[in-house]
């Protein structure tokens, strides 16, 4: 059994780990459940990624209770289906997506899921930026992954919902991104809870991207319905041969044009940094690297994050991951 520490890491030791352990059908024991995050333990969030995994793969489990500190989960065969999972909270119903996708793809008939919970989340990747930037490099991989936000879920009530159909993979493709290619152009995404239009926020939001990036820039503009009020906005360059972006989320007290400056900044500090994949992306695509063997990308940054979800995925599987600057490679 593979015993894992998380004394110094938070949910994604966790997720990985699941992924990990139902792909390889290698049982594992983690102590000190995100004990670097200020609410220790399990969260809804986590402990329904948990157990949706264990109701895919009909695993025994130890620990699976709220605040659980520890777990032990012992695999046993994946059986793709159709299945809804509902978080209960605002938690991020793209981490539990994050979670169930490695052992789904790899079976012999096509999974469908419906997810319930927050859709744009702190600390997170939004399900709009999943789909504009993180699905289209698993496209590259030759991953067949449809993915539909039917209802925007903020935070604290929650309440949105995706749904992913998840397509059999025959066979990944490692992912090679050494260079960006010629910028093709800049999109900026502002989406608001409907709650928010009369102070037209989405709008705002894109006029303060704008100040700060102008040049090559498409716009776009959403209004949703949602229980709670909230808005994002998300900056995507578009290169010939990757996307690099950011996402902002509305805080309250912060004018909507902040927020907008705050995410185009934060998109050009990716851009300037000459990376192939932005830092967050790049510690998603991790797990995909080395199921395919082979791969190189170049992030924005090496961060903890990436650092400690290497050494799980080393631990699960009969890889080697190389760090040259801010190259990332399987050796």
């Amino acid at each position: 059994m593979i015993t894992i520490d998380s004394a110094n890491s938070g949910g994604q030791i966790l997720r990985t780990s699941l992924s990990l352990s139902v792909v390889t059908q290698k049982p594992f024991k983690i102590t000190n459940i995100r004990g670097k995050r200020e609410k220790p333990g399990l969260q809804n969030q986590h402990l329904t990624a948990v157990n949706a995994m264990s109701k895919i793969c009909s695993a025994q489990v130890k620990g699976n209770s709220l605040h659980s500190k520890e777990l032990e989960f012992k695999p046993s065969k994946v059986n793709p289906g159709n299945y809804i999972f509902d978080i209960g909270t605002a938690g991020s119903t793209m981490l539990v997506l994050q979670t169930l996708l490695p052992p789904l793809l790899f079976t012999k008939s096509k999974s469908q899921l419906k997810i319930t919970g927050g859709t744009s989340n702190p600390l997170a990747p939004p399900a709009f930026y999943t789909k504009a930037v993180f699905l289209q490099f698993l496209k590259l991989m030759n991953i067949d992954i449809i993915v539909n936000v039917e209802k925007e879920g903020f935070v604290p009530k929650g309440g949105g919902q995706i749904t992913a159909k998840i397509m059999p993979c025959k066979k990944l493709k490692p992912l090679n991104i050494t260079e960006k290619g010629a910028l093709e152009k800049i999109h900026a995404f502002a989406v608001s809870s409907q709650s928010l239009r009369e102070n037209d926020v989405a709008q705002r939001l894109l006029n303060g991207f704008a100040e700060i990036i102008e040049d090559n820039l498409e716009i776009h503009k959403q209004y949703v319905s949602s229980l709670d009020p909230g808005c994002f906005i998300s900056g995507i360059a578009k290169y010939a041969n990757t996307f690099i972006g950011t996402t902002s989320l509305g805080k309250l007290g912060v004018k909507a044009e902040d927020i907008g400056k705050e995410c185009a900044k934060n998109l050009l500090s990716e851009i300037n940094s000459n990376c192939t994949v932005d830092s967050f992306t790049a510690d998603q695509l991790l797990i995909y690297m080395a199921l395919s063997k082979k791969g190189k990308i170049i992030s924005s940054k090496i961060t903890d994050h990436i650092k400690s979800n290497i050494e799980v995925i080393e631990k699960f599987l009969d890889v080697k991951f190389k760090i040259e600057g801010n190259e990332i490679s399987i050796k």
